[in-house]
């Protein structure tokens, strides 16, 4: 719980955050840290910049490379934190595929597209879950948050492989929730909106502007903004949570 020096929520916890070389992930990995946390920082590319910020704030870092649709890299990935800390409390599963993504009708999508996306952000979560439930297992606690989207709630023509694939992580928490509850394993999901980072100022802006407008709270949405909601989730105030979707996109959605 946190204490009055304000920066202790996740005192002695690792948290592992995929995909934390830039964007959200990083956001999510210097959210971890500044609360006191060990991050293992897992990307497929260098993370210097995030690693570089973490140790510049006095955060415990590791780096691993992993590829998260790969069953023997992300138990790499697990065997990193352990060898760090001695154990892994928590799991932000950030990693997706969604850069190289092109608005595309659903009867032009290649099975190749379709089969790569399915890979990283469905396999992925699975992946990374088997690989990181044995340390929870055995501690008899643990916290995973799954990064889903809001278009897996409200739909976005175009983008029918990555709709499918997030509607998959809601799925997904759901049932993980109620197979590791009895671990002490708790599972929740972050559906953001349309986040502006690097990976998305490229986007058309007629279609960034419709969720802007869409907003109750009518302003852009950074990485910033989904941290407290990470934060939450990866600690003990939500420790009787489990397979909930906080939709986090400035009041788009609302349920």
């Amino acid at each position: 719980m946190q204490t009055n020096n304000g920066h202790d929520l996740l005192a002695g916890k690792t948290i592992i955050v995929t995909g934390a070389a830039t964007g959200i992930g990083q956001a999510f990995a210097l959210g971890a840290g500044q609360q006191g946390a060990h991050v293992v920082v897992a990307d497929m590319n260098d993370a210097e910049d995030t690693m570089a910020q973490l140790k510049a704030i006095g955060a415990g870092a590791t780096f691993s490379k992993v590829d998260v649709s790969s069953e023997e890299s992300t138990r790499a990935m697990a065997k990193t934190a352990m060898d760090a800390t001695g154990r892994i409390d928590g799991l932000v599963n950030n990693a997706a595929y969604f850069r190289e993504v092109k608005l595309t009708p659903f009867e032009e999508l290649s099975d190749a597209v379709w089969d790569r996306i399915l890979a990283v952000n469905v396999k992925g979560i699975w992946q990374c879950c088997k690989a990181v439930m044995p340390a929870m297992k055995a501690q008899k606690s643990g916290a995973v948050v799954n990064i889903a989207s809001v278009v897996a709630v409200a739909g976005q023509p175009g983008y029918l492989h990555y709709v499918a694939s997030k509607g998959a992580v809601l799925a997904m928490t759901k049932g993980l929730a109620k197979e590791c509850g009895a671990n002490g394993v708790r599972v929740n999901c972050i559906a953001p909106g349309f986040v502006l980072t690097d990976a998305t100022k490229d986007r058309p802006i007629e279609w960034q502007q419709s969720f802007l407008k869409a907003r109750a709270l009518s302003r852009e949405q950074r990485p910033n903004d989904l941290v407290g909601s990470a934060l939450y989730l990866l600690s003990d105030l939500s420790d009787f949570v489990s397979g909930q979707t906080i939709v986090v996109d400035g009041g788009h959605i609302m349920y």
